[in-house]
């Protein structure tokens, strides 16, 4: 009985211990950017920076201690200039080493499912004329339709619009305007195949 007692302190010690480190104190300068509708369940170190807004929803999940590389790395919200908007609705749950970047709006939308080693950017990290390779790039949108699956090592780029119920396969690089219901993959993604019951 005694045991069972110190494993449930010990366990609810853990889980405010991430609350505080892994969000609080590394983002303590950042807390009036950051709208939490409630409070996300964090399983590995988030870090906020950028000059923008981030919103959480309800019943969130980021990181877990289960996944992989989950003590090598971190989740990363980088709402990068003042307008810049990070949008991410209720019960969106990732996996390890998440990177979303945004210069203008990166929109997740409820019940999707993030895999590990996932980046999200909404524009171009350097500009492609040469003279303005050290300039900021093009700058577009980002939107994830809800209950939208995207698997491990996925690289979601500028303009791209990924319709709801839609699944986004291991390794893909996506870009463009994908519809409902579909699996899409490859580099560069395109359709494979739509999704029936």
């Amino acid at each position: 009985m005694l045991k069972a007692k110190i494993v449930f302190i010990y366990l609810k010690f853990i889980k405010y211990y991430r609350y505080f480190y892994y969000f609080l104190i590394r983002n303590l300068f950042r807390l009036d950017k950051i709208k939490f509708l409630e409070m996300p369940s964090l399983g590995q170190l988030l870090l906020v920076r950028g000059e923008g807004k981030i919103i959480v929803g309800k019943n969130c999940l980021f990181g877990i201690k289960r996944g992989g590389y989950n003590y090598k790395g971190v989740i990363e919200f980088q709402p990068r200039e003042k307008n810049s908007q990070i949008i991410i609705e209720d019960d969106v749950q990732t996996n390890n080493n998440l990177f979303i970047c945004a210069a203008n709006k990166i929109v997740i939308s409820s019940n999707t499912l993030i895999g590990q080693n996932v980046t999200i950017m909404d524009f171009e990290a350097h500009g492609i004329n040469p003279s303005k390779r050290n300039e900021l790039g093009t700058i577009g949108e980002v939107f994830i339709g809800a209950n939208v699956w995207i698997g491990n090592n996925v690289v979601i780029l500028k303009n791209t619009s990924i319709g709801k119920n839609s699944i986004v396969a291991v390794g893909s690089v996506v870009s463009g305007k994908f519809p409902d219901n579909v699996i899409i993959g490859g580099i560069p993604a395109k359709v494979i195949r739509e999704i029936t019951d």
